[in-house]
């Protein structure tokens, strides 16, 4: 049923609850804090930064990466990963911006790593840890470590 469609009683404002989401493939639960570390951009470098995805599951990992992404960075456009990395692969991911182009890197560059294309065409490469984050007391970033 599509959402104008939707008959709300007499006073009821306008908002779209879950089961009316313009995009129905796209996971409603909140999957939690998005662990991300973005490294500053200094003079040209490319950007790069580590994410750690609550599991292996690109059709609920990737919208929760896109809409979350801090503003100030910008939107992303388009993600590219290696499908051998997913336990669930997805050609498309549905966000709060709409529908998010998905590439693939070639099948023998495992190990991690997720493109991020921003609007305006700013790279970001992603090292993906999938062990749960820690924070050290004296660090104000999650580290890697076991």
């Amino acid at each position: 049923m599509h959402p104008a469609s939707v008959r709300r009683p007499p006073g009821e404002a306008d908002v779209l609850r879950a089961s009316e989401f313009a995009y129905p493939y796209r996971h409603a639960q909140a999957l939690g804090v998005l662990r991300l570390h973005l490294a500053p951009t200094l003079g040209g470098a490319p950007a790069a930064g580590v994410w750690w995805p609550h599991g292996r599951d690109l059709t609920r990992e990737g919208p929760h990466l896109v809409d979350d992404f801090p503003k100030r960075r910008g939107r992303i456009d388009r993600l590219v990963y290696s499908p051998g990395d997913w336990d669930v692969v997805a050609e498309e991911v549905f966000t709060r911006h709409g529908r998010i182009k998905v590439g693939f890197l070639p099948a023998r560059r495992t190990g991690g790593l997720v493109l991020l294309r921003l609007l305006g065409s700013e790279i970001i490469r992603l090292r993906v840890v999938w062990v749960a984050p820690r924070t050290d007391p004296g660090e104000d970033r999650p580290s890697s470590r076991a």
